[in-house]
């Protein structure tokens, strides 16, 4: 048994001081949470000027799309809309030019970039299958295991959310740019990921979901196909819903229904489904999303960059609905700056201040909520027991620096708010998956080859 000594321990919406945190080495799991002098302190390490926290649950990332960072902030000066269609487009073009090495090399590099920001969990919605001829490769899933290793490699967990991508649009064939994404018919696919999901099986930190890309990838008869196989696997399921207008309009058009709507019917909604974006979603898909159990996964700094539109957080919370969180296309990776957009997008919404809260006592804190969206419903989102300190979860922890300078003047009453509100990701110092120190004094040991391997494939592919 392990046993680390922070100053500071966040544990029920609160710091404390004073406890000390169990785990056991051979399982990756918390044993037991009690008073430093409880636990058996022999081979403890002390943890000063540290505060230790859940790490951070990323639930929704294309890490591929960390090689476009920078590249997509400018339009044509002849062109009179930039939008997430035209962004889109762009994107397709670094699609089509990786090779497996370069996505492991991407992929890689952006996970060590998530563990330096303090996340510990990333759910991979995986939408590059086929060769650059738009092939399936002799091994279906070849793409995914490069994903995979990555993260493997630099040691993040990660739900690898096989996506099922079918259509270029609702009854459209793919289009040429986008035959890397293809699946083929949903047989293939599922006897893809069957196979992907048994191959990982007793991997350390792996696990598999599935993941319809949209109602506009992905044919209607298909989701309770997918649906069914998932449950009887009791995987998550993940889907882009309702992040922009257009996709909404085509949706109604096709089956007089919106997406939510459509989705209910397909019988999709439950506790295993998460809905990314939900922008554009009615009183009435709120309520169908509260109801069923599922989680709405949030990319606050991703559709701010692409124009999306707001979350309706205050609206989903009150209907009782989970919000988690999520880079999606690493325009910037920093879960404190995804959890402060919902608290601050619904004050621009609504006017108002102080918003997303929750009781306690006589006074209505936002952080605790924040911090919940950045790590229990992630855990919740892909099906995981992590996201908090308690006893059998997994030892992924994060420790914040309490002498960081956006810090100074901390008390453990104010510390929630300030990291929710003012800490950059480099407040993170250090960080422990299932037990194991992966990044120290903000540091990763394969940080400068990972990212000089990055640095090449940037500069090839810009060329």
């Amino acid at each position: 048994m392990a046993v680390l000594l922070p100053e500071l321990l966040y544990r029920d919406d609160a710091f404390y001081s004073g406890l000390a945190v169990q785990y056991d080495e051979r399982t990756g799991r918390i044993s037991r949470i009690a008073h430093r002098l409880e636990l058996d302190a022999r081979d403890a390490v002390p943890l000063p000027g540290r505060a230790l926290m859940p790490g951070f649950v990323n639930a929704h990332s294309h890490a591929f799309q960390r090689l476009i960072r920078g590249r997509m902030q400018w339009r044509p000066a002849d062109d009179s809309v930039a939008n997430f269609w035209s962004w889109r487009e762009a994107m397709y073009g670094a699609a089509l030019r990786l090779s497996p090495e370069d996505v492991y090399e991407v992929s890689r590099y952006c996970f060590l970039e998530m563990l330096r920001a303090g996340i510990t969990t990333v759910g991979e919605f995986h939408y590059l299958h086929n060769a650059l001829d738009g092939r399936p490769y002799a091994d279906r899933a070849e793409l995914a295991r490069r994903v995979i290793g990555a993260a493997q490699d630099v040691g993040i967990r990660i739900c690898l959310l096989n996506t099922c991508y079918a259509a270029g649009g609702i009854g459209k064939p793919l289009r040429p740019e986008q035959r890397r994404f293809g699946t083929g018919d949903v047989d293939a696919y599922l006897a893809a990921t069957e196979k992907l999901a048994d191959d990982v099986v007793g991997q350390p930190r792996v696990s598999v979901g599935v993941a319809p890309h949209s109602v506009r990838a992905v044919p209607r008869e298909w989701l309770r196909v997918l649906h069914a196989w998932a449950a009887t696997r009791d995987l998550p399921l993940h889907m882009h819903v309702s992040e922009q207008p257009a996709e909404v309009d085509e949706c109604v058009a096709a089956y007089g229904r919106r997406p939510v709507e459509l989705l209910d019917e397909a019988g999709v909604l439950d506790a295993r489904f998460t809905g990314v974006h939900a922008t554009h979603i009615t009183d009435r898909e709120i309520v169908m999303l509260a109801i069923s159990g599922g989680t709405v996964c949030a990319c606050p700094t991703t559709e701010r960059d692409l124009g999306d539109g707001f979350l309706r957080g205050g609206d989903l919370l009150r209907a009782g609905a989970q919000i988690a969180l999520g880079t999606d296309s690493q325009t910037m990776l920093d879960m404190f700056e995804e959890a402060r957009l919902v608290e601050y997008n619904e004050r621009l919404r609504r006017l108002q201040r102080v918003l997303l809260t929750r009781g306690a006592e006589d006074v209505l804190e936002v952080a605790p909520v924040l911090l919940r969206m950045a790590t229990s419903a992630g855990a919740r989102s892909v099906r995981i027991p992590a996201g908090t300190l308690e006893e059998g979860a997994f030892a992924d922890f994060i420790g914040i620096d309490l002498e960081h300078p956006a810090l100074a003047g901390w008390t453990t009453q104010s510390l929630p708010a300030m990291l929710m509100f003012s800490a950059p990701p480099d407040a993170v110092s250090d960080v422990w998956v299932g037990g194991r120190n992966v990044v120290t004094n903000r540091m990763h040991a394969r940080q400068e080859e990972a990212m000089r391997e990055f640095n090449a494939v940037a500069r090839r592919l810009a060329s």
